[in-house]
């Protein structure tokens, strides 16, 4: 009776230690990443290209009430290679601060730095963030896999807690580095529980179905969004994507619908994908939320540029003609 006693009065213990350390953001701990739809945040900003952290929380705020399973901030939509860390962090901390829950948020590297890297997956565990969206290297090219690995492991061995959690980022088209078979496989080895998924942006869909297919309970989120339905109903994560900055309820429809098996997509997205074409996404997306809610949503960072205003008023009657926009 005296020993069960003891291991009682453990076991009690050892839970009242885990609720303390979920109450000061740990609960990474015990949770996997949710599956869904994040929406690749667009950052407003002001006449002198700072984040405008309010607007910023507000949209957020709004991503989440309709339907999406968090945010990712900075990456390619959002412009984070065109912010320095300390700016990343410090609107990571107000977006907390403004009462965001940290764990319906990605957080992105935007660099090739190893050590800012390090320092950006270190504020997302301060904050208690979902995880952290880590691109390879992007300036040297023809990279082997050895060096693809090197960066990750420099990366996951600094930081050195087993709260991080890794989302590789499959982005060939910007970074000229992919991410293979071979380089998911030895991370997943060497970090059981911190390598949890991929973000596959290439819009190569062979490579959501072989990675998939290998490492199955790995989470694979996919980019592009007319390819969310079959990812999904192959088992896919869901998706982190743009387009769920302008239409989260469609987005998530989609995973719902992948969920449920496999149907062609609806004519609302290949319209999305026709009334971009030949159009750069992130100020287009930004077109229209300027038309929504006004110019804090114009500017983008050198060396993208704004749509001029021929380009912009063509991209919203297009968008009006397919239903889209009121």
């Amino acid at each position: 009776m005296r020993d069960l006693f003891f291991c009682l009065l453990f076991i009690v213990y050892s839970a009242c230690l885990m609720a303390r350390h979920e109450s000061k953001g740990f609960s990474s701990l015990r949770r996997n990443l949710p599956n869904g739809v994040y929406a690749a945040a667009l950052t407003p900003m002001r006449s002198d290209l700072s984040c405008d952290r309010e607007q910023l929380a507000s949209h957020c705020f709004d991503l989440v009430e309709r339907g999406c399973a968090g945010v990712a901030l900075f990456g390619t939509t959002g412009e984070g290679p065109s912010f320095s860390v300390a700016e990343r962090i410090s609107v990571l901390d107000g977006l907390i601060e403004a009462g965001f829950d940290a764990r319906k948020v990605i957080l992105a590297n935007g660099s090739s730095n190893l050590f800012d890297t390090v320092e950006l997956a270190r504020a997302a565990l301060k904050q208690g963030c979902a995880g952290v969206l880590i691109a390879p290297p992007s300036f040297y090219k023809k990279i082997s896999d050895e060096g693809v690995l090197a960066f990750y492991r420099g990366i996951i061995e600094r930081v050195a807690d087993p709260k991080l959690r890794v989302i590789l980022y499959h982005i060939p088209q910007f970074s000229g580095v992919p991410i293979s078979l071979s380089v998911i496989e030895e991370l997943r080895k060497e970090f059981p529980g911190i390598v949890v998924g991929i973000k596959e942006s290439e819009g190569n869909l062979p490579l959501t179905k072989a990675i998939l297919e290998k490492f199955p309970g790995f989470k694979v989120f996919v980019g592009n969004e007319s390819q969310i339905i079959e990812a999904v109903s192959l088992r896919g994560a869901g998706a982190i994507c743009g387009i769920a900055n302008l239409y989260p309820e469609l987005m998530c429809s989609l995973y719902e619908q992948g969920k449920r098996g496999l149907v062609p997509n609806p004519p609302s997205v290949e319209a999305i994908f026709k009334a971009l074409n030949g159009i750069p996404f992130i100020p287009a997306a930004k077109a229209v939320m300027k038309a929504r809610q006004g110019e804090i949503w114009h500017a983008v960072r050198p060396p993208l540029v704004p749509l001029d205003q021929m380009r912009s008023e063509s991209f919203l009657f297009n968008l009006r003609e397919y239903g889209l926009e009121k």
